[in-house]
């Protein structure tokens, strides 16, 4: 029998990660597709990449699972019905969308073992970079008002 190496408390709040990880990835896939729809090809290839680099993390939590004795459950994701009618709102959902992932985190953080600790805090840091980002992108989105050409820019900007 494998030794269980995290109290089964954190393994719950870590289930709980992977589910969120999969969901944001999931919708992220859905903000590609409909900027895709929009026309604003850069976004779409950036939301794309974000959601690789959200199964990136659930990934992590997969493994970190199964190093300390326990399985990564793959939980049903909800379907994403969102939509969006612009660049501003698609980048405003997804800083919603990180914010929420950060807010977990930190609230995770004081709830779990030692060990769990130390990689909590990296998801936590990825959290505050990607929340910093989006509030990057929507206070230059709002510099350009309702220009089309600075929102073109800015979404061109977004496939590179």
């Amino acid at each position: 029998m494998l030794k269980k190496l995290i109290p089964s408390s954190t393994e719950t709040l870590l289930q709980q990660a992977v589910q969120s990880e999969l969901y944001a990835s999931h919708f992220y896939k859905h903000l590609a597709n409909q900027c895709q729809r929009l026309g604003l090809f850069g976004a779409a290839s950036y939301f794309k990449q974000e959601s690789a680099d959200e199964l990136e993390h659930y990934q992590k939590w997969a493994d970190y699972l199964n190093d300390v004795g326990y399985v990564a459950e793959l939980p049903e994701i909800d379907a994403c019905d969102a939509k969006v009618n612009g660049l501003q709102a698609a980048l405003e959902i997804a800083h919603t969308i990180e914010v929420g992932l950060m807010q977990k985190y930190a609230g995770w953080y004081d709830k779990v073992d030692v060990v769990t600790k130390q990689r909590m805090l990296e998801f936590i840091e990825i959290q505050r970079t990607s929340v910093g980002e989006y509030a990057d992108l929507l206070a230059r989105l709002d510099q350009g008002g309702d220009d089309k050409c600075a929102i073109l820019l800015i979404d061109k900007e977004l496939g590179k």
